[in-house]
């Protein structure tokens, strides 16, 4: 059994870690040609060893735990589609200044789309929603050397992080604050710092308090880098 201490950077909520990024990490342990399907049964803390579990199962499936308490789990995904149309990066760039998190958030220091976020700390994704009655959001996305790792390449638990947001804002977040329940992605290939690359979402309808969303991520020559589906719970009251 390994360990996994998830640092404050990767904040989603202000006390607990980034669904995406975390389902990132636990997806290069359970990868498959098809992707992988984590599910976040519980907030997961920062700053704390956490244990991973990749031997108590026979299928291939991951385990996260804080103690005996069961934080995520992992296992390899079923073929799936998820292709979010794109648009241009400059449109990417229009939408995002439109983007509503700028007025209201729920979680202004995501790691992800957290605006409150300095350049070089978080991905800083602001995805706006697109006014043409197809539910999708746009955001451009150029990482930077804060988004590598020791080898200067983005590694894959960063695009992961980066197929997460972008969907929840196809829906009223700022108004109906939700977290991710559920992800499936595929990652097919990482950006290189400096790509301009333009991540979608797509909102795909909702159940009670779920919604169901894709994003995609599209590198500078229209290339798909990742793609996810997602089912967001809303919080209750």
């Amino acid at each position: 059994m390994t360990q996994l201490t998830i640092s404050p950077r990767f904040a989603g909520r202000p006390d607990s870690a980034s669904p995406g990024y975390v389902a990132g990490q636990l997806a290069k342990l359970a990868h498959s040609a098809n992707g992988t399907v984590v599910t976040i049964h519980t907030p997961p803390p920062l700053s704390r060893p956490l244990d991973i579990d990749t031997e108590s199962s026979r299928t291939g499936d991951v385990h996260l735990y804080d103690r005996e308490l069961l934080i995520a789990s992992a296992r390899p995904a079923e073929p799936f589609d998820a292709l979010v149309p794109p648009v241009g990066f400059e449109v990417a760039e229009l939408a995002s200044a439109g983007y509503p998190g700028f007025t209201e958030h729920p979680y202004p220091k995501c790691f992800v789309c957290g605006h409150q976020r300095d350049k070089g700390d978080g991905l800083r994704l602001f995805p706006g929603r697109l006014d043409d009655g197809t539910g999708r959001t746009a955001c451009p996305w150029v990482p930077d050397d804060s988004a590598t790792d020791a080898d200067g390449q983005v590694p894959e638990e960063i695009v992961w992080a980066a197929l997460d947001c972008p969907g929840g804002w196809t829906v009223e977040h700022e108004h109906r604050p939700q977290v991710v329940g559920r992800i499936a992605a595929r990652v097919r290939d990482v950006p290189k710092p400096g790509e301009h690359c333009v991540v979608m979402g797509r909102s795909l309808g909702s159940d009670g308090h779920k919604t169901y969303v894709a994003t995609t991520i599209y590198g500078p020559d229209g290339a798909i880098l990742g793609q996810a589906l997602a089912t967001w719970l809303t919080l209750r009251d």
